[in-house]
């Protein structure tokens, strides 16, 4: 079934629509986007409208201006939309004033006259549409559909999604066209997600008019000046001349700015007066035409309220951008526009100058002034501070933020900080005059703002570190899924400052792991390294020299960069700097007693993390007990026992406790139950991981963005433990919890929950397979893999041995459930990433190839399928262990397998000699015979052997 893209209609959720639907309500769930035809030319324009407000020319909806240049890109969009693929994405991005709308709706036009269907989505906001009213349609038979979706950066992700899902239901050739400022992490996001769907996506960055030889910047301006003059009506324009600063300000580097010029020096000119010189001039003087068709309509009384007034509620949208009617009137008593009208008579004049871009139709109120940069430039001009003669301050603006975000905070209350921080970023006054003094006084309103422009407030040149200080220490301590990209930008920015003012390396040495911290829950584990390495470098040398540099803290940097050198796979180095911190913290305890024991608990409990990646099971079940130990006797005297966790045979003790007491004991029972399990102790296992999770769950619910990570990872951990004492329905349940939650976390964009993600989609598809779900369980490994994908593109050495298991799990489903294509194409891929594995690596690596081509060769021989592939893949995989079997009783076990596997297909392909002489080599080989005997004559195991170099002797 298909759900049909109609003309006029609303989308609505869990709707499918029919072919030839002429008037339609599309069901009775909310609205999630608006479609229309792309209009196939620009709307009119009235010559003394525009007169009255010139900025409008600016609006990219007009395209006023012929379009020039940009040929390698509209290429580029050209070859795109004539792919192959039945279903792709695409993202134009670039700074404000680049074009980006321009170029998308040159694009569109053009592709009408190719025959394509061309539409755009607008997004539903709530109340856009009643449920209850019909809408009119058509279709166009089969032709292509072009879906074009501007400002999709504001679009909420999860309804950008379905758009997306719904161009594959259109069931033809569809391409979407995403519009957008920034390629943040919401763009991050989006192509995560579109990956575990199969859509193709690709972005296209604009260039700057700079760094695009096919504009030159006064061709363009008299392009402009020459358009706007047809707009405006006004001749002999042919002696307005550009700016003087055109060709060398970086200000006039983007496409806007230089029309903004051209239009400001056309309407001058028209009106016999001084074309404004420079950007800032430029502004301020549209911004006064916009003031004078304020004074126009109160002197016409066509509005009630004053220009002053009118410059006010502008002043407000551009802070908040359009709200509900209900919204506005909040705001609006709040700022106190200076108006003896009513709230609601403000609303409807300002609406007479500003209707809502969506014609009245979605209930919304306060539309911004546009273009964004001329909004932002509103605001700096309102504010004392800026020198520019020609547009005087509103004392009413200085205080018009504090005001806003006094009280409860508004639901509007992100996107005002982030307009004032992006506007303070290019206006030094505003971040003087307002920014500053108001983080000041509530530092608080940094963290408010979320990650992203916490992030953008930490690049602003010139802010006062004092002010950065203060909202650090609003910031939670620890992992906080909406903070930690912001806090690790903020962290990066104070410890240049921290570290150039102090020369005791114990202040150096705490700061860098202070920032290796937050850059590690930011996901940027590279980073952490290097500062938490710097960091180790200094108390190395402290402790070397014998200083008073206090051992714990040398103990709990050591530990930290071993949990770094895990995450970026140096294993063997994270295993010796938890062991080393051990044996600091073990002395100091004996030394001490009765102090450290939370510093030694963590300690014991990451190096049993490292021992058991080394395979080191029993070392690290004895270790990881000891640790629980430990944070047992902690909990217990940091409040009163309560009763234990539901299942748990540990004799657990639930605490009204501190977060820093009951978390990490929850993370040791998690590893405890992994040791547990390796020692064939399955009960106890699962006792131990369903206590973690109670702890999690409990602390989850207070703080989410602090806990969560750690209950979705101890869920994953359950599932595994029930799964093997075959509990699958619990299994799944709990498998499918932590999908939820990682699910969530990955929504967020900053990558650093993506693996844990993958990982937990590899699970839910092992827990499902035994309940039969087998068209499910490929599902969920076709997106487990799309995640690891793109992470082993991003960082190949840390990423592609997930991405090859992922594949191999998804290519033994896919065989098992028919899909032979989909498991050939995966087998082929994990195959060549573990012959690079092999080539580079040791035993364990080659081990590791021996074992995939022993299950492709054997699933091929069980469905009797491309049996000459399957006696390739044996026979290599055979000459990969006639090597390694004298160096275990574990690959001897697997050679017999092999040679096994390799005998029996032999056999099939009616070689029966050669698989009664493989079957003869093996038992001479156990017979002693020293020489391998490696495959038959023509087996790619020898060949492949030698490219790793000498093998090891038997």
């Amino acid at each position: 079934m298909h759900r049909q893209w109609i003309e006029g209609g609303t989308v609505h959720g869990s709707v499918i629509q029919a072919h030839e639907i002429r008037s339609v309500h599309l069901g009775a769930d909310r609205p999630l986007y608006a479609v229309d035809a792309f209009p196939p030319a620009s709307p009119a324009l009235s010559p003394t409208w525009v007169r009255q407000q010139p900025a409008r020319l600016l609006d990219a909806r007009y395209a006023l201006v012929d379009f020039t240049g940009r040929h390698d890109e509209l290429a580029r969009l050209a070859a795109w939309r004539d792919s192959p693929d039945r279903v792709s994405a695409l993202l134009v991005h670039g700074p404000g004033g680049q074009g980006k709308s321009r170029i998308a709706a040159q694009f569109a036009r053009g592709s009408h006259t190719e025959n394509w269907r061309v539409l755009q989505a607008r997004h539903a906001t709530a109340g856009l549409l009643s449920p209850a009213v019909p809408f009119t349609g058509r279709t166009e038979g089969d032709a292509p559909v072009l879906m074009v979706v501007d400002y999709a950066e504001r679009w909420p992700t999860a309804d950008l999604i379905e758009l997306l899902l719904d161009a594959v239901r259109q069931g033809g050739r569809v391409r979407v066209l995403l519009v957008a400022r920034p390629r943040g992490t919401w763009w991050q996001h989006l192509v995560h997600r579109l990956g575990d769907f199969d859509i193709p996506v690709a972005d296209l960055a604009l260039p700057g008019l700079s760094d695009d030889a096919d504009v030159v910047p006064q061709t363009l301006f008299r392009t402009a000046r020459d358009c706007f003059a047809r707009a405006l009506d006004v001749h002999d324009v042919d002696a307005v001349g550009p700016p003087d600063g055109l060709e060398s300000d970086p200000e006039y580097h983007q496409v806007l700015a230089v029309h903004m010029a051209a239009l400001a020096a056309v309407d001058a000119h028209r009106r016999q007066q001084q074309a404004p010189d420079g950007a800032a001039a430029v502004s301020a003087y549209l911004l006064a035409r916009e003031r004078a068709h304020w004074e126009s309509l109160h002197g016409n009384a066509r509005v009630r309220i004053t220009p002053d007034a009118f410059g006010q509620t502008v002043y407000t949208a551009a802070m908040t951008s359009a709200l509900s009617h209900r919204e506005a009137l909040g705001v609006l008593d709040r700022i106190a526009v200076g108006s003896g009208e009513h709230a609601d008579q403000i609303l409807k004049d300002h609406a007479l100058s500003y209707p809502p871009a969506d014609g009245g139709t979605g209930g919304t109120v306060l539309e911004p002034l546009y273009p964004d940069r001329l909004a932002e430039d509103f605001l700096a001009l309102s504010v004392t501070g800026h020198g520019i003669d020609a547009h005087p301050p509103d004392p009413w603006a200085l205080d018009a933020p504090r005001r806003l975000l006094d009280g409860e905070p508004l639901p509007c209350l992100r996107r005002v900080l982030a307009t004032l921080v992006a506007t303070a970023a290019r206006w030094p006054h505003v971040r003087a005059a307002q920014l500053e003094p108001l983080l000041r006084e509530r530092p608080g309103l940094g963290v408010a703002a979320g990650g992203a422009t916490l992030a953008a407030l930490s690049d602003i040149e010139g802010l006062d570190p004092d002010v950065l200080e203060a909202i650090e220490s609003h910031l939670p301590e620890g992992a906080h899924t909406d903070l930690n990209s912001g806090a690790a930008a903020l962290a990066h920015r104070l410890a240049d400052r921290r570290l150039a003012r102090t020369e005791d390396p114990e202040e150096q040495a705490r700061v860098l792991n202070a920032l290796a911290q937050r850059q590690s829950h930011a996901g940027l584990h590279d980073q952490a390294l290097k500062s938490g390495q710097r960091a180790m470098a200094i108390r190395r040398g402290m402790h070397a020299a014998r200083t008073d540099a206090p051992e714990p803290s040398f103990a709990a940097v050591l530990g930290d960069v071993g949990v770094y050198l895990a995450k970026d796979g140096q294993f063997a180095d994270a295993l010796a700097a938890s062991g080393q911190a051990v044996r600091l913290l073990r002395r100091l305890v004996d030394e001490q007693p009765g102090r450290h024991g939370d510093e030694l608990a963590l300690a014991l409990s990451n190096h049993a993390a490292d021992l058991a990646t080394a395979d080191r099971w029993e070392e690290a079940l004895h270790t990881v007990q000891e640790a629980v130990q430990i944070r047992r006797r902690l909990v217990g005297a940091a409040g009163p026992q309560g009763g234990g966790a539901p299942g748990s045979a540990h004799g657990a003790v639930l605490v009204v406790a501190q977060d820093a007491q009951l978390a990490p004991l929850a993370a040791a029972l998690a590893n405890l139950a992994i040791c547990l399990a390796q020692a064939g102790r399955r009960e106890e296992a699962c006792a131990a991981a369903q206590e973690a999770v109670h702890i999690r769950r409990d602390l989850a619910r207070d703080r989410p963005h602090t806990h969560e990570p750690a209950l979705a990872t101890a869920l994953v951990n359950l599932s595994r433990r029930l799964t093997r004492v075959a509990r699958h329905t619990e299994a799944h349940r709990a498998a499918a919890e932590a999908v939820t939650v990682l699910r969530g976390l990955a929504e967020t964009g900053s990558g650093a929950f993506d693996e844990d993600f993958a990982a937990a989609l590899v699970n839910l598809g092992a827990c499902l397979a035994p309940l039969g779900a087998t068209a499910e369980v490929c599902r969920v490994l076709q997106e487990a893999v799309a995640v690891r994908r793109r992470l082993a593109a991003r960082q190949p050495r840390q990423f592609e041995p997930a991405l090859a298991a992922a594949l191999q799990s998804l290519a033994l489903e896919s065989f098992r459930a028919g899909s032979r294509g989909r498991a050939g194409a995966a087998w082929h891929e994990a195959v060549e990433l573990r012959r690079r594995f092999a080539a580079t690596g040791g035993d364990r690596e080659r081990s590791d190839l021996a074992g995939l081509l022993r299950t492709i060769a054997w699933m091929h021989l069980v469905e009797r399928w491309e049996l000459p592939r399957a006696l390739e893949a044996i026979e290599e995989a055979v000459g990969l262990l006639w090597w390694l079997a004298p160096t275990s009783g574990e690959h001897a076990d697997q050679l017999a397998q092999g040679v096994d596997t390799h005998a029996l297909l032999l056999t099939a392909l009616g070689r029966t000699d050669e698989a009664t002489e493989a079957r003869r080599r093996l038992q001479r080989f156990r017979s002693g015979d020293p020489a391998p005997g490696g495959p038959t004559a023509g087996g790619t195991g020898v060949a492949f052997m030698g490219v790793t170099g000498d093998p090891p002797p038997p």
